[in-house]
């Protein structure tokens, strides 16, 4: 862990976003009479303590507040004034504070200059604390009140190099995401640079944001500041000198990405855009808050412009998906797809690796294959058992996949309409997986609960594959008969395109009730090609699961690293019989092999992941492993040719094997051009 993680973690204990579960007002017990009928009674919410209204205030903070730092520590001290009013028919009198510091900060909360104490209240989220107060008078519907907070953090001043903070101030709790509005004016020491989610206004010199759900904070030292615009959106990049490369482009790709997702949207949602440096060792991004958006090793991606241009779109879409439009669902897997499908658009405009999306539908696929439960829908108690990456292989992998596969089935230009007037209607608000569909079937007039039953509530997966074709010359045309089977568990109309001679291309669709399906081309020159979705946008399973290779692949999944080779080998030869075809199962298998001195067989199993798998990283490790095999059996020339292949295939940073003490990149492998690999023993 980076030191600027653990700053994240020691100062502003709890500053990630914080996903809160929907949490209903309080309405009291039925009564029961004597004759058994039931009679609805209700207390006023007001007399109940806190409850929520069905149209939540939208509150306005004004905030002051200063970083200081002494030789012993840093410290963060504010004052905040939160305006709000009544817009139910219930008076309300009690308020929440969300206000993630634990025991590790001060709160002081005030009402009319009248000190009202704070209670907590437990909640299962760690780091976090909610701190319950009285009004000295209700709330009228239809009054405004103003709070003032004061409150104070501290935490280690050598690790104030570079904080992202996303719930450092005391902030209004539903119980669920709302937009806010936000006045807010931070002191930092010398020599820090200020990124937050507002535009500063010159004039009161305080950063102003309207509609946001979070309000974040960047403080870091000894950094530069790019700027540009973007129509009427100001853009600024802050980085480090030796990212400023990197950064140029960011900015550049921001300027230019905002303008595209407002000419296909049409508009864009904040007035100001801070993109900041986020963790040197990880990848990718992600939102810090509304309108700050973090990008991970910009000094690394100096050398990689197209990743950089990616991701930045990528982050950008969520300020829509998720920023804009608030999660309603839990686990909030749409605004992270439709954030994906945003920079989709993008990225096939301008021209960027299509490779960046189909990742996310074979991280999908390598799941399926895992036997993983991938149903999206699932209620707390069943996210609390998942045992694999769920993040990674659902949220992102399926749920891009679900938006993709939508497209095929609605087509693009009705999809859009309906993404656009999802827009138009729940910015500000929360939408899920209900209010989508309800939105899609208005858009094209389908009924399509079949399809989101399958996608997003079922374990189904996708598989078809073309089982036969000929081709007749009758009357001067040709006529193709293609039949595609369905091997999978979920039914859909895929889309079949023939490709003939003469350069011409036509596109038919299933039966998504039919268990095989029969099209029929007629063409003035010959079939040339039949392939299934030829833009890949579908998450195809093929071959489809075969049950004996589920069975076998738990058994491989449950080997332990080291000391299991035994049970390696004797699955070793199932394996092969039931056409496994999951890369991380060989993976595992091969290297347990290894470590029982089952050369040969370790060999085969690296040689099927570096001839299978499309991870670059897992074939250079693969071709390094072969390489090791060959020496240990003594045959040195295949092994230098495989470290010698493995060179051209090094991803730019070693792959650790902790179970060996090993870590091997490209000095490793130079090295082993040199000397022979030599089985090392495991790290006491």
């Amino acid at each position: 862990m980076s030191r600027k993680s653990l700053l994240h973690r020691a100062m502003f204990a709890g500053l990630a976003v914080l996903m809160i579960a929907i949490v209903s007002g309080c309405r009291g017990p039925a009564k029961i009479d004597t004759s058994g009928t039931a009679a609805q009674t209700s207390q006023p919410p007001g007399d109940g303590g806190f409850w929520v209204p069905s149209q939540t205030p939208r509150a306005h903070y004004t905030i002051d507040c200063r970083i200081t730092t002494t030789p012993e520590e840093a410290r963060l001290e504010g004052v905040e004034v939160v305006r709000l009013a009544n817009l139910s028919g219930e008076s309300i009198r009690n308020l929440v504070l969300d206000w993630p510091s634990g025991s590790a900060g001060t709160l002081k909360v005030s009402v009319r200059d009248t000190t009202v104490p704070t209670a907590g209240v437990s909640r299962e989220k760690p780091m976090a604390t909610l701190a319950e107060f009285q009004l000295p008078e209700p709330l009228l519907p239809g009054e405004d009140i103003e709070v003032t907070v004061k409150f104070s953090l501290a935490g280690p001043v050598a690790m104030m190099d570079c904080i992202r903070a996303a719930g450092w101030y005391p902030r209004l709790w539903w119980g669920f995401e709302t937009h806010d509005d936000y006045d807010v004016k931070v002191e930092v020491p010398e020599g820090y640079v200020l990124g937050t989610s507002g535009r500063l206004d010159p004039k009161t010199g305080r950063h102003r944001a309207e509609g946001a759900r979070l309000f974040g904070l960047f403080i870091g030292k000894g950094m530069q500041v790019l700027e540009g615009s973007s129509g009427d959106v100001l853009v600024r990049a802050i980085c480090t000198d030796k990212a400023r490369p990197c950064a140029k482009v960011v900015l550049e790709t921001a300027i230019d990405a905002i303008g595209f997702y407002r000419e296909r949207f049409g508009f864009y949602p904040h007035r100001s855009l801070t993109i900041v440096p986020g963790e040197d060792d990880s990848m990718g991004g992600y939102p810090v808050a509304t309108a700050l958006v973090a990008i991970h090793s910009e000094e690394k991606l100096a050398e990689r412009p197209e990743s950089s241009r990616w991701i930045t779109a990528h982050e950008i879409g969520h300020q829509y998906w998720g920023e804009y439009v608030l999660e309603k669902d839990s686990p909030g897997w749409l605004w992270i797809a439709s954030g994906i499908y945003a920079d989709r658009g993008y990225a096939r405009a301008r021209g960027l690796d299509p490779m960046n999306h189909k990742k996310f539908i074979e991280r999908y696929v390598a799941g399926v294959r895992k036997f993983y439960d991938t149903t999206v829908n699932r209620s707390p108690e069943g996210q609390k058992d998942i045992a694999f990456d769920f993040n990674n292989v659902v949220i992102h992998g399926k749920g891009y996949s679900i938006v993709s596969a939508l497209e095929c089935v609605l087509g693009e230009e009705t999809l859009l309409r309906a993404y656009k007037r999802c827009l138009r209607e729940f910015g500000g608000r929360r939408m899920g997986a209900r209010e989508f569909q309800a939105a899609c079937e208005d858009e094209s007039g389908q009924n399509l609960e079949w399809f989101f039953d399958q996608w997003v509530r079922s374990n189904r997966y996708l598989s078809y594959e073309i089982e036969s074709k000929e081709t007749a010359r009758r009357d001067g045309m040709y006529v193709s008969r293609v039949k595609v089977k369905c091997g999978g568990t979920l039914r859909m109309p895929v889309p079949v395109e023939a490709s003939f001679e003469d350069g011409t291309k036509m596109l038919r669709f299933t039966d998504r009730l039919a268990d095989s399906t029969e099209l029929v081309f007629e063409s003035a020159s010959p079939l040339a090609k039949v392939e299934i979705d030829p833009l890949g946008q579908l998450p195809l399973v093929v071959p489809p699961l075969d049950a004996g290779a589920k069975a076998v692949g738990e058994k491989i999944a449950a080997l332990a690293w080291t000391g299991s080779g035994a049970e390696a080998h004797e699955l070793f030869p199932r394996a092969k019989s039931a056409n496994i075809t999951d890369m991380d199962t060989w993976f595992k298998l091969a290297f347990a092999l290894y470590d029982g001195k089952y050369y040969d067989e370790a060999m085969e199993a690296w040689h099927r992941v570096a001839e299978l798998d499309k991870n670059p990283v897992r074939i250079f490790a693969a071709l390094v492993w072969q390489g090791h095999m060959a020496d240990l059996l003594g045959r040195r020339e295949e092994a230098l040719a495989f470290y010698t292949e493995a060179l051209k295939r090094d991803p730019g940073f070693p792959i650790r094997h902790d179970q060996y003490g090993m870590k091997v990149g490209r000095e490793w492998v130079e090295e082993r051009l040199k000397e022979p690999f030599k089985r090392p023993e495991p790290p006491r």
